[in-house]
């Protein structure tokens, strides 16, 4: 080959490669748009989605691992994760607006970057863009940790927590039981330990934690950060709250709602309000009362 037709072969492969990789960006640009938020001398980039759909909107956060630190706002985009839950909210016709921060490399989710993230829910939440009782958070590896961490230090800001390979040892149970969480963890997991978050589990249930916890035989650290987020467990985690379904939150007399299961007419259990007609809700309030409520779409 001449070194006319190799540079052309060279500048064609190059091509090809700047095609592939500009495509990615442009597609992943088209869903989730680039912002960033400064708080407490941290810039923090993120990226956003709005999902258009029912009820009032969602607030989503998921938590990347270790090796998407940076502050490109692109390299934890490529976790399967975001594009599990992003699909669920899709497939259920959500109104959400999710959000994926990309912590700073010399950082972790944890001491100031809590702050942080908390700076940046209240920018969706106190502007009215989120509904301030449908907050969720999920998170994977540090992305587990992290979450683990948001739920111990900012009690009841969350309608629900799926921390998976994470580690809770550091947080308070106290603090952690207000919130509903699903954490999955595999034996095979050489970075994360099971025994300590089943051991985290068990104090939360000792203090009437709402908690599913599932252990996956023979999954590595890197098989639980990927398979974990299955429609069953995502249907457990967004029915913790009503926002999804547009029904207004009852209540009976100031006193808070504690936990709310929903029925169909013939008694079926249902793991969220169905979009149309007409659902019996069960709630279980601070004082013990126990009340039926239906509501109809």
């Amino acid at each position: 080959m001449n070194i006319n037709s190799r540079i052309k072969q060279l500048l064609k492969t190059s091509l090809v490669a700047i095609v592939v990789m500009t495509s990615g960006l442009s597609a992943m640009a088209q869903t989730f748009d680039a912002s960033n938020i400064t708080f407490g001398g941290i810039n923090m980039p993120y990226r956003v989605a709005h999902t258009i759909g029912m009820g009032e909107p969602l607030l989503v956060i998921y938590l990347h691992g270790g090796t998407s630190k940076g502050n490109d706002n692109e390299r934890q985009m490529g976790e399967p994760g975001i594009d599990s839950i992003a699909n669920y909210i899709k497939q259920q016709q959500m109104e959400a607006y999710f959000l994926v921060p990309q912590c700073p490399s010399d950082k972790s989710w944890g001491g100031p970057m809590l702050s942080v993230l908390k700076a940046l829910i209240d920018k969706y939440v106190k502007e009215g863009v989120a509904d301030k009782n449908s907050v969720y958070i999920f998170g994977g590896s540090m992305g587990g940790t992290g979450t683990w961490s948001m739920l111990s230090a900012y009690p009841g800001m969350f309608a629900a927590a799926m921390p998976v390979a994470g580690n809770p040892s550091k947080c308070d149970a106290d603090k952690v039981a207000s919130t509903p969480v699903y954490t999955v963890m595999g034996t095979s997991d050489q970075i994360m330990n099971v025994e300590t978050t089943a051991d985290f589990i068990d104090e939360l249930n000792a203090r009437d934690g709402k908690t599913k916890f599932d252990i996956e035989d023979g999954w590595t650290h890197e098989m639980t950060c990927i398979q974990s987020y299955t429609t069953q467990r995502l249907d457990w985690v967004f029915s913790q709250s009503i926002s999804s379904s547009g029904i207004e939150k009852p209540t009976t007399e100031g006193k808070d709602i504690i936990s709310m299961q929903y029925y169909a007419t013939d008694g079926r259990r249902l793991a969220k309000p169905t979009s149309k007609g007409l659902n019996i809700m069960r709630c279980v309030y601070e004082d013990g009362t126990v009340k039926a409520v239906k509501r109809s779409r």
